[in-house]
């Protein structure tokens, strides 16, 4: 197509149809190739012809628009000016129209480069890029409303598609995934080609294209990371200089015990190894861009959280002897480093890492407290039937506060190895500082604390039936309340620890009380049989067998309690239950109104047996005049009861006598009235009662 000359403004008349009609002819080539490739999908090859002219045709356009701009200066009456305007629309729709032919025909000429040899991935995804921006040109509102669009976003499509499936299968290729289940082992293969040229552009390539790697990091999170996380795995990297790939073998069993999980070291070490051989596929297009930032943005989280939750918490020491021989801190944090220097990052997750090793102190204080707990539980819980001998204790298991005071007492193996094991967390108080040593404190209360709750909570039953029980668990809390006492100072008043041992004394008294009640109740139930009324003529088996019952029940008590609970204590809790009981003798003998020869006599038989029996109770008899209140009185009865007139007229000696210090006048003669009959003698008697 041969150049319009410049022709004078008069002739723009025959100028402007002429390049309008070059267009039209332009557009309808344009349009049979078009209909050719997209429409009627009939092979041509014109459009090479087309390329050839295109420019020639765009030069006479440009020629042809700039020519009004030279005619600012021609008279509006002239026919030039005339002629200017009457072309000046058609001129413009022209322009337009070939516009769109031309658009139309660098999109055909893109499509059909794609194919040209030589091309490389990313020359292709650049075509395919410059294709898109064509068809997704908003500025063009015609093009969209054509009949081939739709053909064109087809083939664009399909050829899309067919160079991402091409550049997936070349980056498979040269990066080989592999993994094979067998009955009880897995076997995991990594092959890195060493080729760098071409992984660079496959690689690259899909960056740009903004390929995810999905299928790449599923397979280093479920069968890479996630085994050598959990589970013991042999591992053996190849990066022989001779080989063409780089290679990564892993085998692991597919069932682990928790026992055989790898320690954080053993992880950290493969992880960074296995790294440092994925690091031969990690391209790095620019400081803004690399392979691996693509895999951290998927995976990075929730590899930390693997680490972490499934391999680092496990790991935390448990003691303060095993914490200072840890790294795990320092470990923790050269291992995020080294990510961050295999450009391993993804912006948000990076510090995860750092953030928990700064944590680990205080997990580790909390993991120390609750194994420190756990295991005095362990203890807590633990039947043990087995008493221990603890003599010459300085500890006011009687509640004396006689200075020195020394007492024998029985307590179980339980508290006796709870407290060896408190003393050795007091030693761990000492060794620590700050809120580790506030933490171990306030463990050492809740111990305690749950000593006081559960071990009656577990033995109700045992501790309300059998005395021993009772006594043994009031022996148990005076012992650890000593045990609180004597290290007060290195306890630090902390945690309330004063009001802690007030409630541990408090609740070990209260069993004991609680045994104590039950006891006097059993008693008080035996005593029913020993039944004085005034229909009764003389005593029989069912009073003598109440009495005894209760001797017995008093020795029952006497085996349990004499070698378990401290003296003191013994003495105090035997002392008030026979207090009780010779009262309640006593009452029911002065309730009578009439007491028959045989019925004085079977109760004098019956105050024989309790006067033998009783003191032999305690380690010194003669002790019972002090411990029992009412012994006196009994024994004063007993003289009553035998007594004649003259020899109880003798007792109360005008109110200065023996009698008096536990009998009132009224009580005497009520006596004297139920034992004697009405006559002079007995008058004389009651007269001098006063």
């Amino acid at each position: 197509m041969e150049k319009i000359e410049q022709t004078p403004f008069e002739n723009i008349s025959f100028n402007v149809p002429e390049v309008l009609s070059r267009i039209h002819r332009h557009q309808e080539q344009v349009r049979d190739i078009i209909c050719a490739n997209y429409v009627d999908f009939v092979s041509s090859n014109a459009h090479e012809k087309l390329l050839d002219t295109v420019k020639t045709l765009e030069s006479e356009i440009k020629d042809l628009v700039a020519s009004p701009s030279q005619a600012a200066s021609l008279d509006k009456s002239s026919v030039a000016w005339n002629d200017l305007r009457h072309y000046q629309r058609d001129l413009e729709e022209g322009i337009r129209g070939y516009k769109i032919a031309r658009r139309l025909l660098s999109i055909h000429d893109l499509f059909e480069s794609l194919n040209l040899l030589g091309n490389g991935y990313e020359k292709t995804a650049h075509i395919l890029s410059k294709i898109k921006a064509l068809l997704n040109d908003v500025q063009d509102p015609i093009l969209p409303e054509l009949n081939c669009f739709e053909s064109l976003m087809l083939r664009y499509e399909t050829e899309h598609e067919a160079f991402i499936h091409d550049l997936n299968a070349q980056f498979n290729d040269l990066v080989k995934l592999q993994q094979r289940s067998f009955q009880n082992t897995k076997s995991v293969t990594i092959q890195i080609h060493k080729d760098e040229n071409v992984l660079y552009q496959v690689v690259v390539t899909l960056l740009k294209t903004q390929h995810n790697f999905q299928q790449l990091c599923r397979f280093l999170i479920e069968h890479v990371f996630g085994p050598v996380i959990v589970k013991p795995v042999s591992l053996i990297c190849n990066e022989k200089s001779n080989e063409q790939n780089v290679s990564i073998n892993l085998s692991y069993q597919l069932a682990v015990g928790e026992e055989l999980r790898p320690g954080y070291k053993t992880v950290l070490s493969n992880m960074v190894q296995i790294f440092y051989n994925l690091s031969n596929m990690n391209i790095v297009v620019s400081d803004d861009e690399c392979l691996f930032k693509v895999l951290a943005k998927q995976t990075k989280k929730h590899l930390c959280s693997m680490l972490i939750e499934q391999c680092l918490e496990r790991d935390i020491p448990g003691t303060i002897e095993e914490m200072k021989d840890c790294s795990m801190v320092k470990d923790v944090c050269e291992f995020n480093t080294f990510l961050e220097t295999s450009n391993f990052v993804d912006g948000e997750n990076d510090q995860l890492l750092v953030e928990y090793a700064n944590s680990i102190e205080t997990i580790h204080q909390k993991k120390l407290c609750d194994n420190v707990l756990e295991t005095a539980l362990g203890i807590i819980k633990r039947e043990s039937h087995e008493m221990v001998l603890i003599e010459d204790h300085e500890y006011q298991f009687g509640g004396s506060s006689t200075i020195g005071q020394r007492s024998s007492c029985m307590v179980t193996r339980t508290v006796v190895d709870l407290k060896k094991f408190l003393d050795k967390v007091l030693a761990e108080v000492a060794a620590a500082h700050g809120e580790a040593a506030d933490r171990l404190l306030k463990t050492i209360a809740t111990i305690v604390e749950r000593y006081m709750v559960d071990v009656p909570m577990a033995n109700e039953k045992l501790l309300f039936k059998i005395p021993q029980q009772s006594a043994l668990f009031r022996n148990d809390c005076a012992y650890l309340n000593y045990w609180l006492q004597k290290n007060d100072d290195k306890l630090k008043d902390h945690c309330s620890f004063a009001s802690i041992s007030e409630a541990l004394k408090a609740r070990g008294e209260d069993i004991l009380q609680q045994q104590l009640n039950n006891q006097r109740t059993q008693m008080m139930q035996a005593l029913n049989g020993f039944t004085l009324s005034i229909n009764l003529i003389e005593l029989g088996t069912e009073q003598q067998r109440a009495i005894r019952q209760c001797i017995r029940q008093f020795e029952l008590l006497k085996n349990v309690w004499q070698t378990v609970l401290p003296d003191p204590v013994y003495k105090h809790s035997l002392s008030g239950l026979i207090d009780t009981f010779v009262r309640e003798f006593i009452k029911r003998i002065q309730s009578l109104e009439d007491i028959t020869t045989a019925i004085g006599n079977g109760l004098v038989q019956l105050f024989d047996i309790i006067k033998e029996a009783l003191p032999s109770l305690l380690k010194e008899p003669s002790e019972i005049h002090q411990l029992v209140k009412q012994w006196p009185k009994l024994l004063q009865l007993g003289q009553i009861l035998r007594g004649s007139l003259v020899e109880i007229t003798e007792l109360w000696a005008e109110g200065k006598g023996p009698l008096t210090m536990c009998f009132s006048a009224e009580e005497v003669k009520h006596l004297i009235r139920a034992l004697f009959q009405n006559t002079k003698q007995r008058q004389t008697c009651i007269a001098s009662i006063v």
